[in-house]
């Protein structure tokens, strides 16, 4: 369907999977309300997709998406118009807002409001205003605050009532995946952003160091699951061969394949982790 290209739908496990695990952790903390879940989760995708289309939005009208050089369709193939990605965008996160602040009125929890502002100004600021942090080579630190312990220790807060400090070390695989996925485009990326003077990690790195940094965000999540306790870690495991699949994948440079493949990566971890920290 249109609407999921235009929404970048391969990527939104990087926003459900963390979900997934900050409930887990507020279960085995003796938490957990499904009513809560099903808003939760919904208003994390919604933050996601709206993320997503401001970046659709910022980098076509800032020039970096060109119909030649971007994987991103949506605007460069007139799938969508820029002012109706724009109103779409401000729409998911309106919707978002309101069942955020819904929960943080519910359970009276003003720093609800303040994790979800953060996530808000992150989201935003990727790629739009002065500050367009993605484009000086800040971007995976960003991403790796709002999908790891911002969206982990949120859902958590949500469940709990509070902040649950075994989220953090509990964010950190999920999160250092989802990093992954954008040093995965990036590599693949190199010479278009770099025509179009944009600073990346990756290409400040270069190929090989790019490869390694790689291989180390999808090999790292292993021995920091062992923190959350054997069985998280024992079940995590099963998505080595996967891994390891991905590894070859980027020796080869098929950076186009590995994006999307490290996305679901992040779905063959996660939901294995996820129901070792719920058991």
């Amino acid at each position: 369907m249109k609407i999921l290209n235009i929404l970048r739908a391969y990527s939104w496990p990087a926003s459900a999977v963390p979900v997934l695990i900050g409930s887990a952790v507020a279960r085995q903390a003796g938490y957990f309300s499904w009513p809560d879940f099903l808003l939760t989760l919904p208003a994390a995708l919604a933050v996601h997709s709206g993320a997503n289309l401001a970046n659709t939005y910022f980098d076509f009208r800032n020039g970096v998406d060109t119909r030649a050089s971007s994987d991103d369709r949506a605007l460069v193939d007139g799938l969508i118009t820029p002012a109706a990605a724009l109103a779409l965008t401000l729409a998911l996160f309106a919707a978002a807002a309101a069942i955020g602040l819904y929960l943080a009125a519910k359970h009276r929890l003003p720093l609800l409001a303040a994790v979800g502002a953060a996530g808000f100004l992150l989201a935003w600021f990727y790629t739009a205003g002065g500050i367009n942090y993605k484009y000086r080579a800040l971007g995976d630190l960003g991403i790796f605050l709002a999908f790891g312990p911002l969206i982990v220790a949120g859902a958590a807060l949500i469940q709990a009532g509070r902040f649950l400090p075994q989220t953090m070390p509990a964010s950190a695989p999920a999160g250092l995946l989802i990093v992954a996925i954008l040093h995965a485009n990036n590599m693949r990326d190199l010479d278009s952003d770099r025509n179009s003077g944009i600073k990346t990690l990756a290409g400040l790195l270069g190929p090989e160091s790019s490869r390694l940094l790689y291989r180390a965000l999808i090999f790292s999540p292993y021995p920091l699951a062992c923190l959350s306790g054997p069985l998280p870690a024992a079940l995590a495991a099963l998505s080595l061969p996967a891994a390891l699949r991905l590894n070859a994948m980027s020796s080869r440079g098929e950076f186009s394949a590995l994006v999307r493949e490290t996305a679901k990566q992040v779905v063959f971890f996660g939901l294995p982790f996820a129901a070792g920290l719920w058991f």
